[in-house]
């Protein structure tokens, strides 16, 4: 069975790890990538052999913000089609406006709750086929 690669741009480690564990339980096929800076995310998905079947982005981070990380992966043509999701532990109204309208496929929140991550987790993924 061929892995599906989920790519998290996420400045702080222990979100990472609770994104690892949640998505390894709700999607155990799934293979995480990591970066812990929007500079260096991008560096790595400019690299034409790294091609990640979803993105998971952070808002809140230094240097790059997630939205303008979202901004730079829509410039790149070979990932156009790869849904990419905003992944923040606020979900203010004119920020979550703001991702779609720069090309977002959806806005989630951090839960506390892992339960209900890995629903919404679970929900994506049956959405998205993979």
């Amino acid at each position: 069975m061929q892995k599906t690669t989920v790519f998290l741009i996420d400045d702080d480690i222990d979100d990472q790890e609770i994104f690892s564990f949640i998505l390894s339980d709700a999607y155990p096929q799934a293979e995480c990538v990591f970066a812990d800076d929007g500079l260096y995310a991008i560096q790595q998905l400019q690299n034409v052999s790294f091609n990640p079947h979803i993105i998971f982005i952070d808002i809140n981070m230094p240097r790059l913000n997630g939205l303008e990380i979202l901004k730079e992966i829509k410039k790149v043509k070979r990932l156009s089609d790869t849904p990419v999701f905003m992944y923040s532990t606020s979900n203010e109204k004119a920020i979550v406006e703001a991702s779609k309208k720069l090309g977002a496929t959806g806005f989630i929140k951090k839960h506390i709750d892992t339960d209900i991550a890995k629903q919404e987790f679970q929900s994506i993924i049956a959405k998205l086929k993979l």
